[in-house]
Protein backbone atom coordinates (compact mmCIF):
# COMPACT_ATOMS: atom_id res chain seq x y z
CA UNK A 1 0.00 0.00 0.00
CA UNK A 2 1.45 3.31 -1.01
CA UNK A 3 2.02 5.57 1.96
CA UNK A 4 0.69 8.55 2.42
CA UNK A 5 1.85 12.35 3.10
CA UNK A 6 -0.46 15.05 4.49
CA UNK A 7 1.07 18.85 2.89
CA UNK A 8 -0.20 21.59 5.42
CA UNK A 9 0.72 24.63 3.60
CA UNK A 10 -1.22 27.49 1.88
CA UNK A 11 -3.19 26.76 -2.07
CA UNK A 12 -0.25 28.96 -3.43
CA UNK A 13 2.45 26.71 -2.03
CA UNK A 14 0.71 23.75 -2.68
CA UNK A 15 0.58 22.38 -6.36
CA UNK A 16 4.49 22.93 -6.32
CA UNK A 17 5.47 21.39 -2.98
CA UNK A 18 3.57 18.22 -3.74
CA UNK A 19 4.90 18.14 -7.34
CA UNK A 20 8.78 18.46 -5.54
CA UNK A 21 7.39 15.55 -2.99
CA UNK A 22 5.94 13.37 -5.77
CA UNK A 23 9.19 13.49 -7.80
CA UNK A 24 11.12 12.18 -4.84
CA UNK A 25 8.94 9.09 -4.63
CA UNK A 26 6.33 8.47 -7.11
CA UNK A 27 4.81 5.98 -5.31
CA UNK A 28 3.96 8.86 -2.22
CA UNK A 29 0.12 9.75 -2.34
CA UNK A 30 -0.16 13.21 -1.11
CA UNK A 31 -2.82 14.77 0.13
CA UNK A 32 -2.92 18.93 0.64
CA UNK A 33 -4.69 21.06 3.14
CA UNK A 34 -4.53 24.68 4.00
CA UNK A 35 -6.29 24.50 7.87
CA UNK A 36 -6.64 22.93 10.49
CA UNK A 37 -10.34 21.66 9.17
CA UNK A 38 -9.19 20.73 5.92
CA UNK A 39 -6.39 19.17 7.87
CA UNK A 40 -8.88 17.16 10.35
CA UNK A 41 -10.65 16.08 6.72
CA UNK A 42 -7.94 14.51 5.03
CA UNK A 43 -6.50 12.96 8.10
CA UNK A 44 -10.29 11.27 8.73
CA UNK A 45 -10.87 10.28 5.15
CA UNK A 46 -7.01 8.99 4.64
CA UNK A 47 -7.10 6.64 7.61
CA UNK A 48 -3.10 5.79 7.87
CA UNK A 49 -1.51 8.78 7.77
CA UNK A 50 2.60 8.50 7.31
CA UNK A 51 3.88 11.51 7.51
CA UNK A 52 2.24 15.37 7.94
CA UNK A 53 4.79 17.98 6.92
CA UNK A 54 3.52 21.72 7.64
CA UNK A 55 5.03 24.89 5.49
CA UNK A 56 4.86 28.25 6.00
CA UNK A 57 1.48 27.72 8.10
CA UNK A 58 -0.29 29.94 11.26
CA UNK A 59 -1.85 26.55 11.46
CA UNK A 60 -1.18 25.13 14.82
CA UNK A 61 -1.44 21.28 14.63
CA UNK A 62 -2.68 20.07 18.13
CA UNK A 63 -1.14 16.71 19.85
CA UNK A 64 -3.81 14.54 19.27
CA UNK A 65 -3.44 14.91 15.63
CA UNK A 66 0.41 14.33 15.55
CA UNK A 67 -0.30 10.97 17.55
CA UNK A 68 -2.27 9.79 14.57
CA UNK A 69 0.83 9.91 12.13
CA UNK A 70 3.05 7.21 12.37
CA UNK A 71 6.29 8.46 12.23
CA UNK A 72 7.53 12.19 13.21
CA UNK A 73 5.98 15.34 11.89
CA UNK A 74 7.56 18.17 10.52
CA UNK A 75 7.37 22.22 10.23
CA UNK A 76 9.20 24.24 7.36
CA UNK A 77 9.48 27.00 9.94
CA UNK A 78 10.21 30.95 8.05
CA UNK A 79 12.99 31.97 10.45
CA UNK A 80 15.61 30.80 12.04
CA UNK A 81 16.05 28.75 15.49
CA UNK A 82 16.69 32.45 17.25
CA UNK A 83 13.36 33.52 16.49
CA UNK A 84 10.76 30.41 16.96
CA UNK A 85 7.34 31.53 17.22
CA UNK A 86 4.82 34.13 15.42
CA UNK A 87 6.11 37.51 13.50
CA UNK A 88 9.85 36.57 13.80
CA UNK A 89 10.23 39.44 10.71
CA UNK A 90 9.45 42.00 13.14
CA UNK A 91 11.45 40.85 15.83
CA UNK A 92 14.43 40.34 13.94
CA UNK A 93 13.77 44.17 12.41
CA UNK A 94 13.69 45.30 16.21
CA UNK A 95 16.73 43.86 16.93
CA UNK A 96 18.49 44.88 14.35
CA UNK A 97 19.93 41.28 13.30
CA UNK A 98 22.41 41.03 10.71
CA UNK A 99 21.68 37.12 10.21
CA UNK A 100 18.65 35.58 8.95
CA UNK A 101 17.10 32.45 7.90
CA UNK A 102 14.84 29.59 8.15
CA UNK A 103 14.50 26.40 10.15
CA UNK A 104 12.68 22.95 9.40
CA UNK A 105 11.91 21.22 12.86
CA UNK A 106 9.90 18.04 14.51
CA UNK A 107 6.68 19.05 15.71
CA UNK A 108 5.98 18.67 19.24
CA UNK A 109 3.28 20.21 21.35
CA UNK A 110 5.05 22.91 21.86
CA UNK A 111 5.35 25.48 18.87
CA UNK A 112 8.67 25.81 17.02
CA UNK A 113 10.33 23.83 19.73
CA UNK A 114 10.96 20.33 18.24
CA UNK A 115 14.36 18.80 17.16
CA UNK A 116 16.09 20.62 14.32
CA UNK A 117 16.10 18.63 11.02
CA UNK A 118 17.85 21.35 8.73
CA UNK A 119 18.40 24.81 8.33
CA UNK A 120 19.70 27.81 6.21
CA UNK A 121 21.08 31.29 6.60
CA UNK A 122 21.48 34.15 4.70
CA UNK A 123 22.85 37.62 5.28
CA UNK A 124 21.45 40.74 6.36
CA UNK A 125 21.72 44.52 5.00
CA UNK A 126 21.58 47.40 7.41
CA UNK A 127 17.90 48.13 7.79
CA UNK A 128 16.62 45.64 5.37
CA UNK A 129 13.12 46.29 3.10
CA UNK A 130 10.69 44.12 5.26
CA UNK A 131 9.19 42.76 2.16
CA UNK A 132 12.46 41.87 0.29
CA UNK A 133 13.30 39.73 4.11
CA UNK A 134 10.18 38.10 4.08
CA UNK A 135 10.10 36.97 0.05
CA UNK A 136 13.75 35.88 0.80
CA UNK A 137 12.98 33.95 3.61
CA UNK A 138 9.96 32.33 1.69
CA UNK A 139 12.87 31.67 -1.14
CA UNK A 140 15.31 30.08 0.96
CA UNK A 141 12.52 27.95 2.59
CA UNK A 142 11.77 26.71 -0.98
CA UNK A 143 15.03 25.58 -1.27
CA UNK A 144 15.36 23.86 2.69
CA UNK A 145 12.08 21.94 0.90
CA UNK A 146 13.71 20.52 -2.05
CA UNK A 147 16.91 19.77 -0.28
CA UNK A 148 15.17 17.51 2.46
CA UNK A 149 12.50 16.53 -0.03
CA UNK A 150 13.93 13.01 -0.58
CA UNK A 151 14.37 12.26 3.15
CA UNK A 152 10.49 13.70 3.68
CA UNK A 153 9.04 11.13 1.03
CA UNK A 154 11.09 8.35 2.47
CA UNK A 155 8.33 7.85 4.92
CA UNK A 156 9.89 4.46 6.66
CA UNK A 157 12.33 6.97 8.67
CA UNK A 158 12.79 9.57 10.15
CA UNK A 159 14.71 12.57 9.16
CA UNK A 160 18.07 13.33 11.07
CA UNK A 161 18.06 15.17 13.85
CA UNK A 162 21.25 18.63 13.89
CA UNK A 163 22.79 20.14 16.89
CA UNK A 164 21.17 23.07 16.30
CA UNK A 165 18.82 24.37 19.35
CA UNK A 166 16.06 26.77 19.69
CA UNK A 167 16.53 29.86 21.22
CA UNK A 168 13.75 30.54 23.46
CA UNK A 169 15.38 33.34 25.22
CA UNK A 170 13.15 35.43 22.29
CA UNK A 171 9.86 33.96 22.10
CA UNK A 172 7.85 35.65 19.59
CA UNK A 173 4.68 35.75 20.04
CA UNK A 174 1.36 37.72 19.94
CA UNK A 175 1.75 39.30 23.84
CA UNK A 176 5.21 40.11 22.83
CA UNK A 177 4.00 42.36 19.91
CA UNK A 178 1.78 43.83 21.36
CA UNK A 179 3.94 45.31 24.04
CA UNK A 180 6.00 46.35 21.22
CA UNK A 181 3.12 48.62 19.81
CA UNK A 182 2.30 50.05 22.99
CA UNK A 183 4.60 52.87 23.02
CA UNK A 184 5.57 54.46 26.47
CA UNK A 185 4.92 58.03 26.85
CA UNK A 186 8.43 59.53 27.52
CA UNK A 187 9.89 57.06 24.47
CA UNK A 188 12.77 58.01 22.82
CA UNK A 189 13.60 58.75 19.09
CA UNK A 190 15.93 56.22 18.60
CA UNK A 191 13.35 53.58 20.41
CA UNK A 192 10.74 55.24 18.32
CA UNK A 193 12.41 54.61 15.31
CA UNK A 194 13.36 50.78 16.05
CA UNK A 195 9.80 50.29 16.86
CA UNK A 196 8.18 51.86 13.41
CA UNK A 197 10.77 49.63 11.84
CA UNK A 198 9.90 46.30 13.41
CA UNK A 199 6.18 46.65 12.70
CA UNK A 200 6.78 47.50 9.14
CA UNK A 201 7.55 43.88 9.14
CA UNK A 202 4.15 42.67 10.19
CA UNK A 203 1.86 44.85 7.47
CA UNK A 204 -1.25 45.14 9.61
CA UNK A 205 -3.19 47.73 10.10
CA UNK A 206 -4.09 47.14 13.50
CA UNK A 207 -1.01 46.82 14.56
CA UNK A 208 0.48 50.33 14.56
CA UNK A 209 2.59 51.63 17.45
CA UNK A 210 0.26 53.56 19.80
CA UNK A 211 0.10 55.56 23.46
CA UNK A 212 -2.53 55.58 25.75
CA UNK A 213 -2.56 59.35 27.45
CA UNK A 214 -5.38 59.61 30.01
CA UNK A 215 -7.10 56.18 28.98
CA UNK A 216 -7.32 57.28 25.53
CA UNK A 217 -5.10 55.34 22.38
CA UNK A 218 -3.46 57.27 20.12
CA UNK A 219 -2.54 55.76 16.98
CA UNK A 220 0.80 56.84 15.00
CA UNK A 221 -0.09 57.51 11.34
CA UNK A 222 3.17 57.01 8.86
Amino acid sequence: MPATLILLCQPDDARHLAAILAGANPDLTVVTAADRPQLEAAMAACGQVDRLVAFRTNCVVPAELLRRVSGPSYNFHPAPPAYPGRYPVAFALYDGATQYGVTAHEMVERVDAGPIVGALGFALPADPDPVWLIDQAHTALVQLFVMLAPQLAATDRPLPRTELAWDHSRRCTAKALDALRTLPPDIGAQELERRIRALRGVGQEGLRPSVVLHGRRFVLED
